[in-house]
């Protein structure tokens, strides 16, 4: 089997016609994906690609002078960049993280928690660390942004650079250059995978492309011939009024630079109107050329399979249909072909289901009523009674060995609720991994963990009592990643009703019979 073909090798073989940027991206995407050298998120197609290699080509970084001489860093939100912005707080530098797609601002300040360790530096610089432990900023906030760095797709050694597409990194430097953060003198570092270095036609390159002047391989530190100039802010001939309802800070923007007499004209010269709703601009504008997504059904909808009880029913309305015809001496006769008559079948009007009413759910005090009403009943039917001797029970009372049994229990019966602990305010990053390790440390051993970690709280349940109010004493300064958990005892609620609050704040904890009903439950002793 031939070796697979070096992107750049791929690019020289084509022919100038045939080189677009869509066309180098695809070539670049595609040796990637078959060669596997890209790591989660995949498939690696309309995306900033996460190599293999990335976090060896962030730790290049730190040993730029122009890296070491800036105190703020703008880096780019995807993940082939975690380990930069790891590295830039590591550094204790002021890191700013544009909001993914530029759907509510424009960049997000990252707040370190006082006495943060290597972890929790980690965890600031994911996805769900930015939105959790930062601050936005807004175009009043006076900042200067010293040091850019960004992913991008394909690069070349001239400076030319390649995103996925979207043109939100070109955007970002637009909109930072306009409201004064950077200058033509503000460096921009790339990190890409050596296969990504490759030649671009100058041709393919707009006034809106940012150019690069650092390449950042997990093999080498390139520094590009940059001839362009960067682009002098944001180029309304080029944003669409799809883009302008994307990005919401763009419309003030623009009304700042139409005050300054800036022509802001959208591309084609469409207009943009922004008091009209978005639906309505779809349609005005166009924009409705995004494929028909056909709407999902209810997922308790159950669905008819071809051929199933509904054709039944219909086959056996033909079948009466034509003995009642045939009793009136109505036959079609013998010369009539079968063809003929599946097309009289076809068009004879179908009779429409009646529609079943819906069932009433009983409630709760009728079913009070029944069983008080019955309750003679069930005693002379079930309940052995002074002077009947070996009254033989029902059948459907009885086990398996023919002994007799007490009425089945229902579940979440007050009777048989389980020593269990309440863990409230837990960090929304904090894995269930993480925090069964910890409570293992302590040598706690519940019989159950219930996990409910996107509300940041969890339940531990015990077989004995003694064994929780162990537990309770062991946890009572628990903490994690510096911050006090709220420990206590879970106490059913009286009240279950609708507009009872269920919130680890008032009234109590929550409890853990309601909370556990759909929750993946775990035993503690089993490895993660």
């Amino acid at each position: 089997m031939s070796e697979a073909r070096l992107p750049a090798d791929s690019v020289k073989a084509m022919g100038s016609e045939e080189i677009t940027k869509q066309s180098i991206r695809k070539v670049v995407w595609d040796y990637l994906e078959q060669n596997n050298m890209v790591n989660f998120p995949r498939p690696v197609y309309n995306r900033i690609p996460n190599f293999k290699g990335a976090a060896n080509a962030a730790e290049k970084v730190p040993t730029m002078s122009e890296f070491k001489s800036a105190r703020v860093v703008k880096v780019n939100p995807d993940k082939p960049q975690e380990n930069v912005r790891f590295l830039t707080l590591e550094a204790n530098k002021t890191l700013l993280v544009p909001t993914p797609r530029l759907r509510t601002g424009l960049f997000n300040r990252i707040v370190v928690p006082e006495g943060a360790n290597k972890d929790m530096l980690r965890i600031c610089s994911t996805t769900q660390g930015v939105r959790e432990h930062s601050e936005p900023i807004g175009l009043d906030d006076k900042i200067k942004v010293d040091l850019i760095i960004i992913g991008s797709v394909a690069v070349s050694k001239e400076g030319f650079r390649i995103g996925k597409g979207e043109g939100f990194g070109d955007l970002e430097y637009a909109m930072m250059k306009s409201m004064g953060a950077i200058d033509d003198s503000t460096i921009v570092i790339s990190t890409v995978h050596d296969c990504q270095v490759l030649d671009i036609p100058e041709s393919l390159m707009t006034p809106h492309d940012v150019q690069v002047n650092y390449i950042v391989t997990p093999m080498e530190i390139i520094k590009c011939d940059c001839k362009r100039a960067q682009p002098k802010g944001i180029i309304w001939s080029y944003i669409t009024p799809k883009k302008m309802r994307q990005v919401a800070i763009l419309k003030r923007l623009r009304a700042m630079e139409r005050e300054a007499g800036v022509d802001v004209t959208l591309k084609d010269g469409e207009e943009y109107d922004e008091t009209a709703d978005d639906a309505g601009e779809d349609e005005k504008d166009g924009d409705n050329d995004r494929p028909y997504r056909r709407r999902r059904p209810p997922f308790n909808r159950r669905r008819r399979a071809p051929g199933g009880r509904g054709r039944r029913r219909q086959n056996n309305s033909e079948r009466e249909g034509e003995s009642t015809n045939e009793d009136r001496g109505e036959s079609s006769g013998n010369e009539a072909t079968q063809a003929d008559g599946d097309q009289r079948r076809d068009d004879r009007p179908q009779r429409r289901r009646r529609p079943r009413p819906p069932r009433r759910r009983r409630r709760a005090s009728d079913r009070r009523d029944e069983g008080e009403e019955n309750s003679e009943q069930n005693v002379d039917e079930y309940s052995p009674r002074e002077g009947d001797g070996d009254r033989e029970m029902p059948e459907k009372r009885r086990g398996k060995g023919g002994d007799r049994r007490g009425p089945r229990r229902m579940r979440n019966n007050p009777r048989t609720r389980m020593p269990t602990i309440f863990v409230g305010s837990i960090p929304r990053a904090t894995r269930v991994s993480e925090l069964k390790t910890k409570i293992r440390e302590m040598d706690i051993f519940p019989i159950r963990v219930i996990w409910h970690g996107a509300r940041g709280y969890a339940f531990f349940q015990f077989t004995k009592q003694d064994e929780m109010e162990t537990a309770l004493d062991s946890l009572k300064e628990f903490e994690i990643n510096g911050k006090p958990l709220r420990i206590e005892e879970s106490k059913p609620l009286v009240n279950r009703s609708s507009n009872q609050s269920e919130d680890r704040g008032e009234g109590g904890s929550p409890d853990v019979n309601g909370a556990a009903d759909g929750v993946q439950q775990m035993n503690i002793r089993n490895d993660d």
